[in-house]
């Protein structure tokens, strides 16, 4: 796939004013204006993201009269049951919730629906059962807020509804008890863009601010909540937050926390302990497994393990997650060749098409998500990939694009049963013989959108070969941890001359680049495209530690050559 290079644009006044403000090289300051950095006191806060400085919860609209309801649960020892949703960053909310309610001697269980016998959202006939057996209380993670008919007709119950949710908020919403969500219009959060784990932290820290207020820790001892922020951190990465603001704080401090956990399920989870957990940690090792319970198995199993304290049954569940997780890598693989096929196919009969959605029997619901975020990268255009099974197609839509995917659902909610989820991530539910009808509407309106098909490649700035040093590499680590919204820096450099290059384990191509008598090392790992005709190149890459040579030894690692 083509890709696309896009240099950001600053302001160079800007640049050097905060350059000078903060005695730094305007390299950096380039990478931190890039971030909307633009003031020391922003940048203070970006290098030093302590917990005194998150926002105070008391500003999200709907924590006031929920926690209200929930200490009066807690103290009636009325039966309260958390209800999450089924991937990592519910199953993660719906630890910490039921955990923290655990520890306050609450009556609490938790639920969280099977992926397909009982599909996205709340269930009503789960609802009728938990009432059943005596619940008087739920609490949504990570669901509800488009569950309007569910929780109007929950009403007819002896139940009340509280929904904590992250997730785009409808013109209309529920008629619950309360609702706890940043997007919600009223709410006065400043940072709008946390997952549930994140929304959950935030009502527990509430929770125990007013539960202090009444003394109910008089005779025991109050909560460390700072031990919830492995699992906020991992929720935050794993529903692709951006790692900015409250975020980056979260994310921050819970990677230590996952250094110092005390969960069994986790620890086990993990495997072989590290002193200090990185982004990629979670994104490839540990969500993976987490999610792939609610894919394949039984995301209660996740829950169970996250709040475990039984080695038993810790190493029960680690053993079913484990086999989980190959079942789904298995499924994953299959069903992406299908997909792949059926992609290269739509292209050929249009070459020029904007979009893509791809749809069969039998692709099991667990990894379509994935599949859909794959063929994004591969084919660089918005995709929706569905599952059918008894007429009705149940599917998940991603883009790498500057599409907001829910506001062209709206657009076609005509053909939808439901829909719902972020701007750039969405699910949808949809009779089959409305697919094409579908198809061809979603289509039309990604047209409309100014984008260019491919794999978009951010550039920070270009940089001269003088200016790579080691130095350069220690500051940009200082900027950890990296992910969605403060990526790891990648560069340009042109006219770059290539002096030497040769291939490594018949994979990776190993580089001798010059520019201005100054040579660097650089490697490309997984190259996929032809070895460069010309020895004159651009180059757009990052910088980093050469971990071969050692030292001060640093390493260019090439994400793309382009010849000029």
């Amino acid at each position: 796939m083509r890709k696309i290079w896009r240099k950001q644009t600053v302001n160079s006044e800007i640049v050097s004013q905060l350059a000078n403000e903060i005695k730094s090289t305007e390299i950096i300051a380039t990478l931190l204006v890039n971030r909307n950095l633009v003031n020391k006191e922003q940048v203070e806060n970006f290098f030093v993201p302590t917990l005194d400085k998150l926002p105070n919860p008391m500003l999200m609209s709907g924590i006031e009269s929920s926690i209200s309801r929930i200490i009066e649960a807690i103290l009636k020892k009325e039966k309260i049951a958390v209800y999450g949703d089924f991937d990592c960053d519910g199953i993660t909310s719906t630890s910490i919730l039921y955990g923290f309610l655990e520890s306050m001697e609450a009556n609490v269980i938790f639920y969280n629906p099977h992926r397909i016998e009982e599909g996205y959202g709340i269930n009503f006939k789960s609802i009728e059962k938990l009432v059943n057996d005596g619940v008087s209380l739920i609490i949504s993670t990570d669901c509800g807020i488009s569950e309007n008919e569910v929780i109007l007709k929950s009403k007819e119950l002896p139940v009340d509804f509280i929904i904590t949710d992250h997730h785009t908020v409808p013109d209309v919403l529920p008629e619950a008890f309360s609702i706890i969500n940043p997007k919600i219009k009223e709410c006065k959060y400043p940072f709008k863009e946390i997952c549930a784990a994140g929304v959950v932290f935030n009502l527990i820290v509430a929770l125990r601010t007013k539960l202090r207020a009444i003394s109910f820790f008089n005779d025991k001892p109050e909560p460390n909540l700072s031990k919830y922020l492995d699992l906020v951190s991992i929720g935050t990465v794993a529903d692709s937050m951006p790692i900015l603001g409250v975020n980056r704080i979260f994310v921050y401090n819970g990677l230590k926390q996952i250094a110092a956990t005390e969960r069994k399920g986790l620890k086990s989870l993990i495997g072989k302990q590290k002193d200090k957990y990185s982004v990629r940690d979670i994104s490839f090792g540990i969500a993976p497994k987490i999610n792939a319970a609610g894919r394949v198995g039984s995301a209660t199993d996740a829950v169970k393990l996250l709040t475990s304290n039984d080695e038993k049954v810790v190493g029960k569940l680690i053993s079913i997650i484990e086999k989980n997780n190959l079942k789904r890598q298995e499924i994953q693989e299959q069903v992406l060749k299908e997909a792949e096929n059926i992609a290269k196919a739509e292209f050929i009969k249009n070459p020029k098409r904007s979009s893509l959605v791809l749809y069969s029997d039998g692709w099991h619901p667990g990894v379509i998500g994935i599949i859909a975020s794959r063929i994004v990268k591969q084919f660089g255009v918005p995709c929706a990939v569905l599952s059918l099974n008894d007429s009705i197609a149940k599917g998940s839509l991603r883009t790498a694009n500057n599409i907001n995917l829910y506001t062209i659902l709206e657009k076609c909610s005509d053909y939808l049963i439901q829909f719902g989820g972020h701007s750039g991530a969405a699910g949808v539910t949809i009779n089959e013989d409305l697919i094409e009808d579908f198809k061809n509407k979603f289509e039309t309106l990604v047209a409309e959108y100014d984008f260019d098909s491919g794999e978009l490649i951010e550039l920070e700035s270009e940089i001269n070969f003088d200016n790579i040093r080691i130095q350069l590499v220690r500051e940009i680590e200082k900027m950890e941890p990296f992910g969605n919204g403060n990526p790891y820096p990648i560069f340009s450099s042109n006219n770059v001359v290539i002096k030497n290059k040769k291939i490594i384990k018949e994979k990776h191509l190993e580089l001798l680049l010059e520019k201005d008598s100054i040579q660097h090392r650089a490697i490309w790992f997984n190259f996929r495209k032809p070895l460069p005709t010309s020895n004159n190149v651009n180059i757009a890459f990052s910088i980093q530690k050469d971990s071969y040579r050692g030292g001060d030894s640093i390493v260019l690692n090439i994400v793309d050559i382009q010849e000029p």
